[in-house]
Formats: structure tokens, C-alpha cells, sequence
């Protein structure tokens, strides 16, 4: 699923006209191909060339025959954009996770380019607050992303130090507090209730759990979920599984799951690599997704065609999983962006994005 679909030829002539604005494209650079700009923001490459044709005709861009496209020297000055500086943590990337952090810089890139704005990935390299403020600083930044993996996280004063630099801040995934930070997260308790609602709906009444938990606070977040409907329904938390399996995407580790003595018949796999491990391994050793084992799953909303059903048509067929869209976060977080933009002093917040059920062959 194409994260921004509705991107025409107005989008991407801002995200180019941003780009030049801030200097990343400078008078007699070649821009890039039309086919990279179509696949980079989600467009067909007509819609693309059309963007450069709007260009030439404001005299920011000329078209050179079997050349390209260049910036026109003595174009007329362009005022400055927002300058988005995304820093990423790396580090201690665990395998279960799959490629849910490309996807979300991809989808916030895209999301900022169609407004004109110009990005900026900056690595964490365990960079002091002063390392990390002259860095923004030299690039122009106007506002600051975090991003961090599930399973690690910034240091806190450099957090805070963020708070305090002045600019629009927000956070990602995590909701650990910080003065000048707003946090954007989705909702996982909320996808694990819906998860859980649906097993309980098809009848079960014991419901194991497959994935990382107690080392991990997704895991706690998307277990509190499960728990709540779980007491409210009257129905045990002590199925076999509810430890964790922190080893989660191995199909080994799955297999070994699913030969437990008196393991469940329903199971929440609340990792998108989890839930096609356990769907695997079951298929291995011969069980009928659907009939011997239920699984409820969790997978991002763009992936869901060409990642999960494609990966396991069996499991998309027969069990339901709880998703959320990359668009969204783009979209939520930028519209932040831009109303600290306008209102000066605005109280943080944290905003939780809801999910959704995606049931069997919807």
C-alpha cells in the first residue's frame, strides 16, 4: 500500500521548490530523475514530470533534452521551509522488529516533502546535547523528531536538553515524559484489546501469548490491553506463554511454542513477525490455521498486502490482526509541527493514535 497516495503534481513541485528554498538543490545541480521522485514520493513518474514542467514554468527549474532537469541560476529567491532534523537511533535493532522504522521515516519523508519541507536524517551517535545542538544548528533545523528503537532509548538529559532548545519537539513510540516534547505513539493497548476481543469472540476461553513481554515496553503495553479484556471477560491470564518468548520471529522457537503440552488454541502474536513464525511453524507440523490454532496478529497497515498475507496467505486468511497506519503518524505529526508553529508556548501533549481490527479476508 502506497503510504501517500493522494500526492499530485502541486505536492511534489512544493516538496522540490522546499529543497531548493533550503539549499539542498543549488543553482546548476541536476535533480533527480523522474523515476527516483516517483518512487521517493509515492507518485506516478507522469505526475512528476508534470511537477518539473509547473517548475520550469516559475523559472526555478530548466529542462536540458537527454539530460534532466537543473536549477536555474538567477532563479527567483525562494523564501526558507520548515527544516525537519529526524534523529534516529540504530543501535540494538532486534530482528522481530522487521522494517517498521524504515517504513516510518519513509512515510514522515514523504508526509514533509508534500509540504514543501526539507528533511534531514541525523544519526545518534551518542552525541552530547552541545554536539547535537550545533549540529542543528548548522543545518538550519527548525523542528526536531526523535526516534528510537523499541528496546533502547536516548539518554535522558540529552532528552531534555532537546525540551529546552526552543524548538517544535516530538517523540516517537515511546511515552516517557519530557518538558518541550510532545510524544506521538499509537495506542498498543488498545490494538491488543481488539486483538483479544476477537479471539474471545470466536469462543475461546483460554488465550496464550507469543512474543516479548516482560523485557519489553511494547510488550507491557500491548499485554495490559489483552489483560483488561481478559478480566472483564472472566477469563484466565495464566495460559501457557504469558512469560514471553523474547526470541519471538524463530520459527525454531515457534515450533517449540506449539509442541508444549496443553498449549492454547488461540494465540495472541502481537509482533508481526511473531504471528508469521507461529503461522509457519504451524503449518510445519501440520495444523490448520483456523481449526487447530487461531492466531491474532499485529502488523502496520502498509505492510499488510505485500508483508504479512503475501508472506502467509493461510494466516490472512484465517485470522485477524490489529493494524495502524505510517500515513497517519506522518500526518499527526507534522500537523504538530505546525501548530507550535503558530502558537507559541503550547502545554505538551501526548497523542495516541488509534488502531484498528483487520479480520480474516478483509
Amino acid at each position: 500500500m502506497d503510504p501517500h497516495p493522494g500526492m499530485g503534481a502541486e505536492g511534489v513541485a512544493r516538496s522540490i521548490e522546499g529543497r531548493i528554498a533550503n539549499g539542498l538543490f543549488k543553482a546548476g545541480d541536476y535533480l533527480p530523475t523522474l523515476r527516483s521522485l516517483s518512487k521517493e514520493l509515492g507518485c506516478a513518474a507522469l505526475t512528476a514530470q508534470r511537477a518539473m514542467r509547473q517548475l520550469v514554468d516559475k523559472g526555478l527549474v530548466v529542462a536540458e533534452p537527454r539530460m534532466g532537469y537543473r536549477v536555474a541560476a538567477g532563479r527567483p529567491q525562494l523564501p526558507r521551509t520548515e527544516m525537519v532534523a529526524f534523529l534516529e537511533e540504530t543501535e540494538n535493532y532486534a530482528p522481530y522488529l522487521g522494517d517498521i522504522y524504515q517504513t516510518q521515516v519513509l512515510a514522515l519523508q514523504r508526509e514533509a516533502m508534500s509540504r514543501g519541507w526539507t528533511v534531514a536524517l541525523v544519526p545518534y551517535r551518542k552525541q552530547s546535547i552541545e554536539e547535537l545542538t550545533a549540529q542543528l544548528s548548522a543545518m538550519g533545523a527548525t523542528a526536531v523528531i526523535l526516534q528510537e528503537m523499541a528496546n533502547s532509548s536516548f539518554p535522558r538529559p540529552l532528552v531534555e536538553g532537546v525540551g529546552r532548545l526552543g524548538l517544535p519537539a516530538i517523540k516517537l513510540d515511546t511515552p516517557d515524559y519530557a518538558s518541550g516534547v510532545d510524544h506521538v505513539l499509537r495506542d498498543e493497548a488498545h490494538g491488543a484489546a481488539l486483538a483479544t476481543e476477537w479471539l474471545v469472540r470466536r469462543g475461546h476461553r483460554r488465550i496464550g501469548w507469543y512474543g516479548p513481554l516482560e523485557d519489553l515496553p511494547t510488550g507491557r503495553r500491548r499485554f495490559s490491553g489483552a489483560a483488561e479484556v481478559l478480566r472483564r471477560e472472566g477469563l484466565p491470564i495464566d495460559a501457557q506463554g504469558w512469560l514471553g518468548t523474547p526470541n519471538a520471529a524463530d520459527l525454531e522457537a515457534a515450533r517449540r511454542y506449539l509442541e508444549a503440552k496443553d498449549r492454547p488454541r488461540a494465540v495472541l502474536a502481537l509482533w508481526h513477525s511473531a504471528a508469521l513464525a507461529l503461522a509457519r511453524a504451524a503449518l510445519d507440523l501440520g495444523l490448520k490455521l483456523g481449526e487447530d490454532l487461531e492466531i491474532a496478529g499485529w502488523c502496520l497497515e502498509e505492510h499488510y498486502e505485500s508483508a504479512y498475507a503475501a508472506a502467509c496467505p493461510e494466516l490472512a486468511r484465517t485470522g485477524a490482526a490489529a493494524t495502524w497506519s505510517m500515513a497517519d503518524v506522518g500526518r499527526t505529526v507534522l500537523d504538530r509541527i505546525e501548530e507550535r508553529r503558530r502558537k507559541s508556548g503550547l502545554p505538551t501533549v501526548r497523542i495516541t493514535l488509534p488502531m484498528k481490527l483487520r479480520e480474516p479476508g478483509v
